[in-house]
């Protein structure tokens, strides 16, 4: 599996990872072993980065990944977990985080997110709960997910010395947004952008017939399927790396294959030059 420099640390981790949005509480064991099953098959197969949430199924998803982490090396993975920004206080956001680690079954995360900008606590605050974090030795790492550019700038600009190495947003070839107006910012800044659901949410079935046919095109010159184009598509520009899910062991091997597959500069503008109508697509209800 190839891997990425995160940020400045010297530190280099999967351009693939697993994300585990989607695990649900109060299932059937069958349900939760095949989870298991699939992300302990991607260990196997390099995507030793594995991203969580303690908003993931209540802290479900926390517990099955410390279950998983448990049959391993601690220190042969890379775990990210994030924080939720309904904790406001100090103490409770502190606590939030202990609670991670403890469904984790870690003393320690190497990444911690904020999870979501928040209108109740300010970014100063969330920045200096993570900054005691890595002081105390319970995050190697720390980051943000979905701030914007400015408020990026606003979070590092209120640590005192510590550095925030990655913000994790949603981006796939579906929405751009983040791939044009903030990914400029982070390869500047040497920060690593992740691009969360990279095959949205049906997998490019539902995406308009011109669009389609260009995925088929490339996705026959390369030998791949279309779901694979699209997570190569994200992480062939330089700082991205990705973090798509699979309940499914076969769709686990499928993903990996990504990483292998290296598009050509006219392959990757030409899903630039759908932009606009994949927008106007999304208004109108015909992607989701």
């Amino acid at each position: 599996m190839k891997k990425i420099q995160l940020g400045k640390t010297g530190e280099t981790i999967p351009i693939i990872g697993q994300g585990t949005w989607g695990i649900k509480s109060r299932k059937k064991k069958a349900y939760y072993e095949q989870w298991k099953n699939s992300i302990k098959r991607g260990i196997e197969l390099g995507l030793t980065h594995i991203d969580t949430a303690e908003f993931y199924g209540r802290g479900t998803s926390e517990k099955i990944v410390g279950e998983i982490i448990a049959e391993h090396d601690r220190d042969d993975l890379f775990i990210t977990s994030k924080l939720f920004p309904m904790h406001i206080r100090y103490k409770t956001m502190n606590k939030a985080a202990n609670n991670s680690l403890k469904r984790l079954g870690i003393k320690y995360l190497d990444l911690y997110l904020i999870h979501w900008p928040s209108t109740f606590v300010s970014i100063e605050k969330q920045m200096r709960v993570l900054e005691g974090l890595v002081n105390e030795g319970k995050t190697r790492y720390i980051g943000v997910s979905n701030f914007s550019v400015e408020q990026f700038k606003k979070a590092q600009q209120a640590l005192k010395k510590v550095e925030l190495v990655n913000n994790q947003v949603h981006a796939n070839l579906t929405y751009q947004k983040h791939i044009h107006n903030s990914l400029p910012f982070y390869q500047k800044e040497g920060i690593i952008m992740t691009a969360y659901s990279p095959l949205a949410h049906r997998g490019y079935s539902n995406v308009p017939s011109e669009i389609r046919d260009n995925l088929m095109k490339v996705a026959q010159s390369h030998n791949a399927t279309i779901q694979q184009i699209a997570i190569a598509w994200l992480i062939n520009h330089e700082n991205v790396i990705t973090i798509p899910k699979a309940f499914r062991i076969e769709h686990m091997e499928a993903n990996v294959k990504a990483a292998d597959i290296i598009l050509t500069q006219e392959e990757i503008s030409l899903f630039y030059n759908h932009a606009k109508q994949l927008e106007t697509a999304k208004k109108e209800g015909v992607i989701a």
